[in-house]
């Protein structure tokens, strides 16, 4: 069974904030490993709400400091609204 989480959030690193996400793991930095700079947070919260259906504030993208980080604050919200 595929996970929607991690398949979405691989999808939008990649094609929405155009990110190599070749050997991307859930300990990769998202600034020191991705490159990702305030753009791409901004950008990532609005793809990630069209996409998944969760509304991010922009501080819980900041604080997430690794792929595993953020997609643990997507799921923490996914299971409120759920």
């Amino acid at each position: 069974m595929s996970d929607r989480v991690r398949e979405s959030l691989k999808e939008i690193l990649d094609e929405d904030l155009d990110l190599s996400v070749d050997g991307v793991t859930e300990e990769s930095s998202l600034i020191d490993d991705l490159g990702m700079d305030s753009v791409a947070f901004a950008i990532g919260v609005v793809a990630i709400e069209e996409k998944l259906g969760v509304k991010l504030a922009e501080r819980e993208i900041y604080d997430a400091k690794t792929v595993g980080d953020l997609e643990e604050a997507i799921r923490a919200k996914m299971s409120v609204t759920q």
